[in-house]
């Protein structure tokens, strides 16, 4: 198993590059533990502009996080999804859920 996501924290943007796949589960464990604390009715966005392929388990981990978020009084949005990336977010419904900005 390599290195499938890589992450870079700016301000309340998180930068994604890779693939937020099955096997990025430690690396987005990861990413949540290091992530600092959202502030009250703050937005989270994910800037998933190199981000290449998003599966079933990725689309969980969006999911938890955004309940997370949620629960602790903050938002999620998504920027700048591309190509199967985008489309696995609104075939799944995902879309409805949470702001994509392009």
């Amino acid at each position: 198993m390599g290195q499938t996501l890589d992450y870079k924290f700016d301000g309340d943007s998180i930068h994604l590059s890779g693939d937020l796949v099955f096997d990025a589960h430690p690396q987005w464990r990861q990413m949540l533990r290091q992530m600092p604390a959202p502030r009250p009715n703050s937005r989270i966005r994910l800037d998933m502009t190199g981000l290449r392929q998003l599966d079933a388990a990725g689309l969980g981990l969006l999911l938890i996080t955004h309940d997370t978020l949620k629960a602790q009084g903050a938002s999620l949005t998504v920027t700048a999804p591309q190509g199967q990336v985008r489309r696995v977010l609104e075939v799944s419904g995902f879309a409805a859920m949470v702001e994509i900005e392009s």
